[in-house]
């Protein structure tokens, strides 16, 4: 299994990332928000979620 132990992004490519994924994150806590969940049970979920998905990415152990 390879071992994750840095990445390097450059600032601008990390501002475009993030001016892409803002609107539909805050989007998606809004609508988590309606449905009645806590802001904290919605970071956990969202942490779990990304946690899960860039692990088979990255080929690293999941969060369970």
């Amino acid at each position: 299994m390879e071992e994750l132990t840095s990445i390097t992004i450059s600032e601008e490519r990390l501002e475009d990332s993030r001016d892409v994924l803002e609107s539909e994150l805050q989007d998606l806590i809004r609508g988590a928000l309606q449905t009645g969940f806590s802001r904290e049970e919605i970071l956990i979920a969202v942490s779990e979620l990304l946690a899960e998905d860039f692990a088979t990415v990255m080929k690293t152990p999941s969060v369970h």
